[in-house]
């Protein structure tokens, strides 16, 4: 047998529903006097006119974030880094804020009005996997993902990359930038009405 020290993330995640000025406020409410203590229970200390309720489930999901073996003098012989399950985690998580920012606005898809300035690009491949640099023009929301619709940069071909198979639609440096691109064209829409 050996000996494995195994660092792990426990996570809890919930949501409090506060009352504040604005969301700048709400957000300085909940990170300086809302809390969790590990044996003990979620808590404020703000009165209950202004932290209505919470909803926190009481497990939490646990990450591994690495496993380091040590040897039989305590000294790390390997250490090994778990990164793909908080990469999932977190893709989910910007394709969940796109969906949640297009209902809010009554959508389930986007065109990106003239990208020529600023496009958010991806790369595509083929049934033959072969590359493709292409600029994204559009996304739609389904059950289980996020489609991103996007224009090969060289023959001005529509494609599609669905969710999460293809890469596209999986990378999260580029699901951030759609979700700002979205954020942002909502925002302009918002202004301008």
């Amino acid at each position: 047998m050996e000996k494995y020290e195994v660092r792990v993330r426990y996570a809890f995640e919930g949501t409090y529903q506060v009352v504040a000025e604005d969301c700048d406020e709400a957000k300085r409410m909940v990170t300086k006097e809302c809390g969790l203590v590990l044996g003990g229970n979620i808590h404020t200390t703000r009165g209950d006119n202004e932290v209505t309720n919470w909803n926190f489930g009481s497990h939490p999901d646990v990450q591994i974030l690495s496993v380091k073996e040590q040897d039989r003098g305590g000294r790390a012989k390997y250490m090994a880094m778990c990164f793909y399950d908080r990469i999932e985690e977190l893709r989910k998580d910007i394709i969940e804020a796109i969906r949640q920012l297009l209902y809010a606005h009554g959508l389930t898809e986007i065109t990106f009005r003239d990208n020529d300035d600023d496009p958010v690009w991806v790369i595509w491949f083929d049934k033959h996997a072969d590359p493709y640099e292409c600029w994204v023009t559009g996304l739609e929301i389904t059950d289980d993902g996020l489609i991103v619709l996007a224009t090969i940069k060289d023959s001005l071909e529509e494609v599609a990359c669905y969710s999460p198979f293809e890469l596209g639609a999986s990378n999260i440096d580029w699901l951030n930038q759609m979700y700002e691109a979205v954020r942002l064209q909502l925002e302009n829409i918002n202004g301008n009405s």
